[in-house]
């Protein structure tokens, strides 16, 4: 097994478990929360297919990374425990960056930068 295959799935393990709490524990308190289900669900969808795939697109890993800074954003930003699993977030980008080149670490960096800041808004 590679290392990526093995933090991208610890990542996902996260996202799902968190997901499901949301969506079956709280989600019947708040709407944010089973919006939240859904985002972890859809990110864990895509680190999923980066574990499966044994090569992947520039494109998906740049969506794949930009999700991871969503995750980021959603457990920093969900006033739960969750916050104490925020680290999956960057562990799953650095494992779907490609750090051949210059241009391809700052397309990561601006890839998880943009999606902590893209879901700045959310909060229950």
């Amino acid at each position: 097994m590679r290392w990526r295959s093995a933090a991208l799935g610890v990542a996902w393990l996260c996202a799902a478990g968190w997901g499901i709490y949301y969506l079956v524990v709280v989600g019947r308190t708040n709407e944010a929360y089973i919006a939240d289900a859904v985002l972890h669900f859809i990110i864990g969808y895509a680190w999923a297919r980066a574990i499966m795939q044994p090569q992947y697109t520039m494109v998906f890993a740049l969506i794949a990374i930009f999700l991871s800074g969503a995750y980021t954003r959603l457990a920093i930003g969900m006033g739960t425990a969750e916050i104490y699993f925020a680290w999956a977030g960057p562990l799953a980008a650095f494992a779907l960056a490609d750090r051949t080149t210059f241009r391809t670490i700052a397309y990561s960096i601006s890839a998880f930068a943009l999606g902590v800041i893209a879901f700045l808004w959310l909060n229950p």
